[in-house]
This record gives C-alpha cells, sequence and structure tokens, in this order.
C-alpha cells in the first residue's frame, strides 16, 4: 500500500533440452514477468519458437475469422470446459463449424449480389412502367432513336418544339416522383436538332435495362423475389444466430486454449539462447520469489538455475523496473483510475489508497444529495452483480463508493430530491402539516442541515470550506513530493522543491491572519519573512523560472470551490424541478398533476445523469490536474507476468 509491489531481477539459466518444461512451468506459476531478449552477440542469439507454433497460431486465426462471422462476443461463465475432452473433438468441430460457415457465406454471398442487381432493375425499370412499351423496343432501330428520360416544364411545349422540327416522332408523358418522364422516338438524322430541344428543359436521361418485356410486369417480378431474397437472408440470419449460440462455448474456450498454446510456443523468442541452454531475463515479485525457487528446484533439481540480480549494482534504471500495484482489494477499483493517467514508477508513491478516500470525498461533497445517492447506490449495485467486464466493473464499485459519500453528504445537507428533510422547508411537514406529530419533528429539529447550500448565508462559508480543503489536498501532494524528490535526488533538493512552497504558503497564511486581526499585527512582518524565505528556497530549487509559477498555487486553490460549485448547480437543478412541479403544476390540480409528475421525472433523471458525470469528472480533474503535479511523475511499465487467467476452460 502506497508503494508498488517490491520485484527483483532475477536470470534463469537451463539446459535447453528442457525448455519446453520450463515453459509450462514458468506459464503454471503465472507470476513472471520476461525481459525481452534483443541484442544478438557471437554468443547468445534470440530462441525459435516450438513446432506447435505455427498450428496454433494459423487454426487461432481461422477461429477467430469464424467466430468474427458468428458475432461471438466474450461473456461470463460458470461451466468452463475441460481442455482435455474440447482438444480430442476440436480438430473435427471446428472442420464442421468451417464446413456450415462456408456454406452460409457462399450463399448470402450470392442472394446479396443477386438483391444488388435486382435493385438495380427496379430502379431503371420503375419510370418506365408508365408506359406500354416493353423494354427491348426502346432500341434496335436503324433509323430510329429511342429515349427517355426526366425533364423539367411543360410536356406539350418540348411536343410543340418538335413538331417545329419534324412530324415523324412518337412522345409519350407520365410522371414519376412528382417528375415528368418523356419517352420518345425521332428520326436518328435528326438527333442533334431534338437534343438541343431538350437541354432546354433538362433532360436526364434514364438507362434502359438490357431486358425483354413488359417493365410493369418485369418490375412487379423482381418485386417479389427482393422480397423472396430479403426473406431468405433473415433465414440464413437465424441459421447463423442458431450456429452463435451452439458454437459459442466452444470458441471461446477454443481460443483460450490456442492462445495459451500460442503464447507458450512463441515465448522462446524472447529468450536468449546458446547452442546448448537458454537465458531468460526476467522480474519476480519478491513475495513470490521464495516459492518460484522452491518449485524449479523441485522439478529441475541443478539443470535449471535461478539467480538473483542486485538492481542498484547492476545500475538498473528505474523506469526499466516493472510495476505491480500492492492494494488492498477494496482500494483497487481505483488503480483504474490510476492506469487511466498513468502507472506510478517504482520508486514512486502509488497513490490509489489517498484517491481511494478523496475521489469519493469530493464526488459526495458535490452531489450530496440522499435521493440522488440512492440511486445511484442501485445502479452500483446492479452493475457489479451483473457486469463481467474487467474494465467496467471496478467503475460500479467506484460508483458505489461515491454514492455511500453522497448519502453521507446527503444527511449533513439533509436533502432529497432537492428538498429539504428538516426546519421551516420541510418537505415531511409540508406533506403531513407542520403541527402533525411526524411533521412536527421534522419541522422543529435543528440539528441538521450542517448548512443550506441555497442559502445566501451558508453560500460564502461552502466556498470557504472548498478552498481550505484544496490547501490541504495541494499540501499533502507536496508532503508527497518531498517524499519522491528524497527518494530519487536527496533530501536538500527535496526541501528546495517541495518544502519551499509549503514554507511560502505558511508565510502568506500569517500575513493574511494579522492583517484579518486574528494574530497580533507584528505577525504581518513574521509572515512576510516567512513568505521571503520560501521564495528564496523555491528559487534555489527550481530557479528563476518558479516565479512565473507562483500564481499557479492561488489557481489551483481556487480550482477546489468546484467542489461548492458544481453542488449548487445540481441541487439549484433539483431545486428548479421541484419549484416548477409542486409549486407551481400541483396546486392547479387536475391534469396539471400528471404533468407535474411528468416533470419530477424527467427532471430528476436528467439531473441524476448529469450528477454521475458531472462530480465524477470534476472530481478526477482535482486529482489528476491539481493534486497529481505536486508529486506525480509516473510512466512506470506494467508487471506483465507470462501465463494466463482463464475463463472459459479448466485441466483436470
Amino acid at each position: 500500500m502506497l508503494k508498488p509491489k517490491k520485484v527483483s531481477r532475477a536470470l534463469l539459466l537451463g539446459n535447453k533440452k528442457l525448455l519446453d518444461q520450463a515453459v509450462e512451468t514458468l506459464h503454471d506459476l503465472n507470476c513472471i514477468h520476461i525481459v525481452d531478449f534483443t541484442e544478438e552477440t557471437d554468443f547468445l542469439s534470440i530462441g525459435r519458437p516450438a513446432d506447435a507454433a505455427s498450428y496454433a497460431s494459423n487454426k487461432l486465426i481461422k477461429l477467430r475469422s469464424l467466430s468474427n462471422f458468428l458475432g461471438i462476443k466474450p461473456k461470463y461463465t460458470n461451466n468452463p470446459l475441460n481442455e482435455k475432452s474440447l482438444l480430442n473433438e476440436f480438430d473435427a468441430k471446428l472442420d464442421e463449424l468451417d464446413s456450415a460457415v462456408s456454406k452460409l457465406l457462399e450463399r448470402r454471398s450470392i442472394l446479396e449480389n443477386e438483391i444488388k442487381n435486382i435493385e438495380i432493375h427496379i430502379h431503371d425499370l420503375q419510370p418506365l412502367s408508365q408506359f406500354p412499351l416493353n423494354v427491348e423496343m426502346y432500341s434496335g432501330y436503324k433509323s430510329i432513336s429511342g429515349r427517355a428520360g426526366y425533364i423539367q416544364g411543360d410536356p406539350v411545349d418540348i411536343e410543340t418544339e418538335i413538331k417545329n422540327v419534324t412530324t415523324k416522332y412518337d412522345i409519350s408523358f407520365s410522371t414519376y416522383n412528382k417528375t415528368n418522364v418523356i419517352t420518345l422516338f425521332s428520326p436518328i438524322k435528326l438527333t442533334d436538332a431534338i437534343n438541343e430541344i431538350l437541354d432546354k428543359y433538362n433532360f436526364s436521361e434514364i438507362k434502359i435495362p438490357e431486358l425483354i418485356g413488359n417493365p410493369e410486369k418485369m418490375l412487379a417480378g423482381f418485386i417479389k423475389r427482393n422480397a423472396d431474397i430479403k426473406s431468405e437472408l433473415e433465414s440464413l440470419e437465424y441459421e447463423i444466430s442458431n450456429l452463435q449460440t451452439r458454437y459459442s462455448e466452444f470458441i471461446l474456450a477454443s481460443d483460450e486454449i490456442l492462445s495459451i498454446t500460442t503464447q507458450k510456443a512463441e515465448v522462446p523468442l524472447r529468450f536468449a539462447t546458446t547452442e546448448n541452454t537458454f537465458v531468460i531475463d526476467c522480474w519476480i515479485p519478491d513475495d513470490q520469489f521464495d516459492n518460484v525457487t522452491s518449485v524449479i528446484k523441485d522439478r529441475f533439481n541443478t539443470s535449471i538455475f535461478l539467480t538473483k540480480l542486485d538492481i542498484e549494482k547492476e545500475e538498473i534504471k528505474t523506469e526499466d523496473i516493472p510495476v505491480e500495484y500492492d492494494n488492498p482489494e477494496p482500494v483497487k477499483p481505483l488503480e483504474t483510475i490510476m492506469d487511466l493517467y498513468s502507472r506510478p514508477s517504482y520508486k514512486e508513491i502509488d497513490p490509489s489508497t489517498i484517491i481511494f478516500i478523496t475521489f469519493p470525498l469530493f464526488y459526495g461533497l458535490m452531489l450530496g444529495d440522499i435521493g440522488y445517492a440512492l440511486v445511484l447506490l442501485t445502479l452500483g449495485m446492479i452493475g457489479k452483480a451483473k457486469l463481467r467486464s474487467e474494465g467496467l466493473k471496478p467503475l460500479a464499485t467506484l460508483l458505489i463508493y461515491c454514492s455511500i459519500s453522497t448519502l453521507i453528504f446527503g444527511i449533513l445537507f439533509a436533502e432529497i430530491f432537492g428538498f429539504h428533510l428538516f426546519g421551516h422547508h420541510s418537505v415531511v411537514a409540508e406533506l403531513f402539516g407542520e403541527h402533525s406529530a411526524l411533521g412536527g419533528m421534522f419541522y422543529n429539529f435543528h440539528a441538521l442541515p450542517i448548512l443550506e447550500r441555497l442559502g445566501k448565508e451558508d453560500i460564502p462559508i461552502l466556498l470557504i470550506v472548498t478552498a481550505l480543503i484544496g490547501v490541504l489536498h495541494l499540501n499533502m501532494g507536496f508532503l508527497l513530493g518531498f517524499r519522491n524528490e528524497v527518494v530519487s535526488h536527496g533530501i536538500k533538493v527535496a526541501v528546495l522543491e517541495k518544502i519551499s512552497w509549503i514554507v511560502l504558503q505558511l508565510g502568506i497564511a500569517i500575513v493574511v491572519m494579522s492583517a484579518l486581526g486574528y494574530i497580533p499585527v507584528v505577525g504581518k512582518t513574521v509572515g512576510a519573512v516567512v513568505a521571503v524565505l520560501g521564495l528564496v528556497m523555491l528559487i534555489a530549487g527550481e530557479g528563476g523560472a518558479a516565479i512565473l509559477e507562483l500564481p499557479s498555487i492561488l489557481s489551483n486553490t481556487l480550482s477546489y470551490t468546484r467542489l461548492a460549485a458544481v453542488g449548487l448547480s445540481s441541487v439549484g437543478i433539483a431545486y428548479a424541478v421541484n419549484e416548477i412541479a409542486v409549486g407551481i403544476l400541483f396546486p392547479k390540480g387536475g391534469l396539471f398533476i400528471l404533468v407535474g409528475i411528468l416533470v419530477l421525472l424527467v427532471g430528476h433523471t436528467v439531473n441524476t445523469v448529469l450528477g454521475v458525470v458531472a462530480p465524477g469528472l470534476h472530481a478526477l480533474r482535482l486529482q489528476y490536474v491539481e493534486f497529481f503535479t505536486k508529486f506525480y511523475h509516473g510512466g512506470g511499465r506494467k508487471f506483465n507476468p507470462f501465463g494466463y487467467n482463464r475463463k472459459y476452460t479448466e485441466e483436470k
């Protein structure tokens, strides 16, 4: 807790004949982070993959292609398949699935191509179906030009102009999609003259399909065939859905087995080898090192040797050390927030435990409502029970933490969906009457709220409190930064770069308190001296550029007043919704009561959504932007153990 798990650098050396057995052992241990060997020498070369690599990778590609076609998604299962039984039937079942999918793919491809051609024919025939001529009669003449197309303008005017050119023509008119359509037959020798006339009316020619028959009858046939194909495609989708249901467990389990096989077969590419030996450079958690040593000794006696390296003597850079979190179970959901920013480096403080406290605290302070807290708690509990995703389940747990904090502050603020619980504005007193036993109890109870967030006198108090929270949070960051700098660069640098900010703030605080009369006037002088001392220390530590950063301490502190501002906006929206419904609509009675209920439901639903998003984003910003910048560098490499956490299969 507060620091990553301790790990040790180690070398594993052994007889090359035992490489496959060593790989199996390391994979079963699932706690060794392998460092890739990349720099070949005359003595050492990169290992070669096992024979199973090619087979497993090819099968995996085929399997994932089938999985993608069937739309198989990862899912939770309580019934993992036995690996040995699955392997016995794997090839036969994969071939069976491949054959079934190939037939479906082929049939679907044929139908989809046919439906594309049919839709083209339907598009071309629809305007021609208004005319009695067969499609083949529009072309094939030596001296006559036939055409069809859309025009803009009065068809009678077009015919009048064509009459002025020739009396040997045949023209028909119709409409399609509110646009005039014409068919025109005229002498080929007059094509240019006819085109000039048609151009005046923005003639757009219709492509005559290469078909034979009456367009209206053919159109009806194509429409019917189009419907039949769509029905057949729906049937194919049903068959695909059946295949998905039937083979889902097989595909997920097989994918897992092949992934494990590929992982084991290809891992020698990360090792250094000689003609007779292999060398594995790795990291092992200290709390598991003895177990790894014991397992290797029991299985291989002296044929494989494990030795621990001294990190300091080997001069291994901190950024090269993989980092594994070492937090208690309740804190683990906050590791998701850490990874969104950056994993801590090996020698840094891991702030997961700190934001386990501060993130829900800030969230609850902003939202602070019993009603919204209960809604979020319900959503969080449902999410934790239903979600199986490793990425989403921690967020559901985090929502539960935040809802508990929101509930506590909701009680302190005595608010439920924006209504007041106690005092002269008590919703209970309004419902039951202030003179009733229950109403009177809530009406006369004044211990809560601790402050009224929309009260004119309480808003300044809330702003001051949130600013003070900012001061405490920021200085906690400076103290953590002091520790990190001591480890990285020594105590002198740590004091000048981090403690200087605390000294500077202390001096300013003394001056302000003296000016306000809380301490003697001499405090101004003392405070000024302390502030100057802090400034000198800061310049000595960070250089003259540090002066440019001085305003940031004020802006960072004021940034925490968003804890009050976001809360005020939330309670303000709730108050407005309640006033519209209860204060304006309900008193009118009748249908207005139903409208008022709708306003309450919609308004508070929207405010709940905002209540999930806004406090979360702002609480996150205060961690990332204000807090982390005072001490945190990050950039740690994830500890990635060689192994596999099975979900769909089990070994027996």
